[in-house]
């Protein structure tokens, strides 16, 4: 599967947007944006790994790798949907009349 790139080109007035603070867990809970509920998920987990003993990494690993992949599919699939909205055309239906192309 091909990634879309999310580079683009900027207008030479164009600045940079200010970088929002993550929300918190009861923050993301509360908004119900499911892909802020996994990413705040995801930073409790990979906090509670740089303090965990040596033997409880995996089991954080383990949930800390399928947040991400449930992360991965939900921007996936805002971005398909982006995507189907932006490339078809409302376009009147005409006879063609046979001429130009």
């Amino acid at each position: 599967m091909v990634r879309k790139s999310h580079l683009r080109g900027v207008a030479p007035d164009e600045v940079p947007e200010e970088r929002k603070e993550p929300m918190t867990l009861l923050e993301a809970v509360e908004s119900g944006d499911r892909l802020e509920i996994l990413k705040a998920q995801r930073r409790i987990i990979a906090e509670g790994m740089t303090e965990a003993g040596d033997n409880t990494r995996p089991q954080y690993s383990n949930e800390l790798t399928k947040l991400s992949n449930a992360i991965a599919e939900e921007e996936s699939r805002r971005s398909a949907e982006s995507d189907e909205a932006s490339v078809v055309a409302e376009l009147e239906v005409e006879q063609w009349d046979g001429t130009g192309y």
